[in-house]
């Protein structure tokens, strides 16, 4: 970043573009992927692929382009993940030849895991919290006694936070819940 005088959002943009291939660059995503691999055997899971590719999360395309049925199939499949920059790069390339894209437009590139490993490290990050959930509740730690009980403040005791708010003169509860749509 200091070398290229250049910010963390550049730095990152040419991460993601499969069309860098700078040293710096390929040696930052060979750093994300040895970082990936160490989290992952933190947790135990070394069984996780952390390879990654260039995948586009969405894809707009212009209103009138006429795609070849196959590059119309992938784009309807969701296939939007490349393993090779290259293979990122061509099917970029294709889109522009066929006008489905201008070509001042950057596509929005992320080079990371796949849809299918992505899901199962997310399913098994919800598992784990709910695994840890039930251990805290099993320890007491999330009891509804060990809340304090909420209810009006005693007479001359501070309140915290934003003061209620009142009604202007004349309007009462049933007026101001049919404002918001409640009808009562």
């Amino acid at each position: 970043m200091i070398a290229n005088n250049e910010g963390l959002t550049s730095t990152y943009n040419r991460f993601h573009d499969p069309a860098e291939t700078s040293a710096a660059l390929l040696e930052l995503r060979r750093l994300h992927s040895e970082l990936d691999q160490t989290v992952m055997h933190a947790y135990g899971w070394s069984d996780v692929p952390t390879v990654c590719g260039f995948g586009l999360d969405y894809l707009d395309l212009e209103d009138d382009a006429q795609l070849p049925d196959d590059l119309q199939e992938r784009i309807d499949s969701g296939e939007l993940f490349f393993w090779e920059p290259d293979e990122a790069l061509d099917f970029q390339g294709q889109l522009r030849a066929t006008g489905a894209i201008k070509a001042s437009r950057r596509l929005a590139w992320r080079y990371r895991w796949p849809d299918a490993v992505r899901d199962d490290v997310l399913a098994r990050l919800l598992a784990l919290n709910a695994e840890r959930y039930e251990e805290e509740v099993a320890q007491g730690l999330h009891s509804k006694s060990s809340k304090k009980a909420s209810g009006p403040a005693a007479p001359g005791a501070k309140r915290r936070g934003r003061p209620p708010k009142s009604a202007p003169a004349g309007e009462t509860d049933s007026v101001q819940a049919e404002q918001i749509g409640l009808g009562l």
